[in-house]
């Protein structure tokens, strides 16, 4: 028989920004086990297994905080979903509805993400209607895990007449010959590694600029600072929060 030695790390490819710099060192050390790591025949499926662990590690010691020290974890996220809103009602101009892509069951209850979206978008007078939960695949196993193209263009279908759709689950995973003909409101993607509470679908910068480029989507939030949003003057404490950890991708004018 042979033996299998897995040892976890803390990857901050797929931890959001903010729990990597802020959690307290005390759980960042126990969260870390030794560093050997041998693959027998584990391949792609048990790595990506190791990393879902790591996540759930993390935000299992999130309870153990104190509330100042949740906040500032969360903080960045909350700023991402304000932000996203802001985004949001500027698209959808006079139409005040928008309809929201997420996960389904299987990847558990909605993210604080989406509920402080819900919530900002409400005070803003819009409507938020859920027209598609999709089914992204399992993270613990080898395979595609994303927002499938037929998913996609079936939220696209439902969303006719509305103000704008938002995708909190990444990216539609279309090839480069095959981007939608449908007509369709602006399309917001969320491609970051978590929503606050729970994992997020990031995206390859390419795909997201090939799908800007086609008009397939309007815009895209990624990990990762913009330096070139602090532009002098009053600053937004909510815009400067957002920039600190996530940059936007537009379309090309």
């Amino acid at each position: 028989m042979r033996q299998i030695e897995l040892s976890v790390r803390v990857r901050p490819s797929i931890v959001a920004p903010e729990v990597t710099r802020r959690i307290p060192k005390i759980y960042l050390k126990s969260a870390s086990l030794p560093r050997r790591l041998l693959f027998n025949s584990l391949g792609k499926g048990a790595l990506r297994a190791a990393e879902m662990f790591s996540l759930a590690l993390l935000l299992f010691l999130i309870p153990a905080c104190k509330p100042k020290e949740i906040q500032a974890l969360l903080g960045p996220s909350q700023a991402l979903a304000s932000v996203l809103a802001e985004e949001a009602v500027q698209l959808a101009g006079s139409k005040k509805q928008v309809t929201l892509i997420t996960h389904d069951a299987s990847w558990g209850p909605p993210s604080t993400v989406e509920e402080t979206l819900k919530q900002a978008l409400k005070k803003h007078g819009f409507t938020v209607v859920t027209v598609k939960a999709a089914n992204l695949g399992n993270p613990m196993l080898s395979g595609t895990v994303g927002l499938k193209a037929a998913d996609f263009s079936d939220a696209l279908e439902k969303s006719a007449g509305r103000g704008v759709v938002i995708s909190l689950v990444g990216a539609p995973l279309l090839a480069a010959e095959k981007t939608t003909s449908l007509e369709h409101p602006p399309v917001l993607v969320v491609a970051t590694s978590s929503l606050g509470d729970k994992m997020g679908v990031r995206g390859d910068p390419l795909q997201l600029a090939r799908l800007l480029d086609a008009h397939v989507i309007q815009l895209a939030i990624i990990d990762g600072a913009d330096p070139t949003a602090n532009a002098p003057g009053k600053a937004n404490e909510t815009r400067e929060l957002f920039s600190q950890n996530y940059r936007i991708l537009r379309q090309p004018r």
